[in-house]
């Protein structure tokens, strides 16, 4: 089948894509300055000049981040990420905040770009699938947030693409590299850990988690067990705080519960979803319908998931169109346009999150639609 994008969805399309260039390239140097980039910048600097340390520690950071800013910025903001984020920052922390600001902007575009290069090389979709792909991916409004923002959410993506190629491969190389980016934030990292599983590729699985917990304990680097109790202490206090804007399951839960029942609830919903994902993976070995699921899932459990952090769900898209092409499923284009939509409802800050109400839409419907084309019986050949 050929990925069709009707007349009306290119329009759709291309005018997703002409507000992010408008946002994006719109914006101020206030927004600019008060950005996330600003307390990765100012933890790069920290660990540049030798203070790993003060990176949790919101007394010194925080008057860090206002100077930079020039008071642009909220100083209790924290950083609540392993310390191994700030590698990629550290260059750039030589650079004025805003060049550097603008050279990761063009680093996270060219990181998303390979993403999808890796990913064709893996599942192809062909070339006209590759560019409708990458025109998609830059139309999404969760690529305007992460350039907004400055945020590393390209590095999530590249992680969980080479996750899907040691997953397809069986390849520890990419295992390990995967791993070690997509723990950055490592909500979204056990999901490719049951595919990887259910495939009984041990090596691969092996080095995936040794390259997550090179990651993850990358903060004792910040004062031993102090600095990585404090990193876990800034995650949860900044996801409970931000509940209202994640783009998760539990965020439409965020305005009936108390913040701390709330994430009580978001981490219970994670822990089942992923003992039902394991249950379903090991039965069918990891095939490219549950891959499908099991990745849009790893964004729609998460107990917390930024809009940026969205951009992964590029990855069960280019799944979900491969399988359209096969005549599995109706064409995706549809679910792809559902969420942009929801997603860009949400970034105004609406009172109930519509994205993930969209994505659980979506995934009931094509999971009918694919049951369905199951049940047909096979078409008989005609005869000569």
């Amino acid at each position: 089948m050929n990925l069709r994008w009707s007349g009306w969805r290119i329009a759709i399309l291309a005018g997703l894509m002409i507000a992010g260039l408008v946002v994006v390239g719109r914006e101020s140097s206030l927004t600019r300055r008060s950005a996330d980039f600003t307390i990765v910048y100012a933890a790069a600097l920290l660990t540049r000049d030798g203070h790993p340390e003060a990176v949790y520690q919101p007394d010194q950071l925080g008057p860090l981040m206002l100077r930079l800013s020039d008071n642009a910025i909220d100083p209790r903001l924290p950083f609540d990420a392993p310390l191994a984020l700030v590698l990629p920052f550290v260059p750039l922390s030589f650079l004025p905040l805003e060049t550097a600001f603008h050279v990761w902007q063009l680093a996270s575009l060219a990181l998303l770009g390979l993403s999808l290069l890796l990913l064709a090389r893996w599942v192809s979709l062909g070339r006209r699938g590759l560019v409708m792909a990458l025109l998609a991916l830059a139309a999404f409004p969760a690529t305007w947030a992460l350039l907004s923002e400055g945020q590393s959410s390209a590095l999530l993506l590249l992680g969980a693409v080479l996750l899907l190629g040691a997953w397809s491969s069986g390849s520890a190389g990419l295992a390990l590299a995967g791993a070690g980016l997509l723990a950055l934030k490592p909500q979204y990292l056990p999901v490719y850990l049951i595919l990887i599983a259910a495939r009984r590729q041990w090596r691969a699985l092996g080095a995936a988690l040794l390259g997550s917990m090179v990651v993850g304990l990358s903060p004792m680097l910040a004062g031993g067990p102090r600095g990585l109790l404090a990193m876990v202490g800034s995650a949860l206090a900044a996801g409970q705080g931000w509940l209202g804007s994640s783009e998760s399951l539990v965020a439409t839960l965020a305005p009936l519960l108390p913040s701390r029942v709330a994430t009580v609830a978001g981490f219970t919903a994670w822990g089942i979803a992923l003992g039902v994902l394991a249950v379903i993976a090991m039965r069918t070995r990891g095939s490219m319908p549950v891959a499908a699921l099991a990745t849009a899932m790893a964004v729609l459990f998460s107990p917390h998931a930024l809009p940026y952090d969205t951009v992964l769900l590029a990855l069960p898209a280019w799944l979900g169109f491969s399988l359209y092409r096969s005549g599995a499923i109706y064409n995706p284009a549809l679910a792809y346009l559902a969420v942009a939509l929801a997603l860009l409802v949400d970034l105004g800050r609406p009172l109930v999150s519509l994205a993930p109400i969209a994505l659980v839409a979506v995934l009931l419907w094509y999971g009918r639609d694919f049951w369905l084309r199951r049940q047909r019986p096979p078409a008989m050949p005609v005869a000569a």
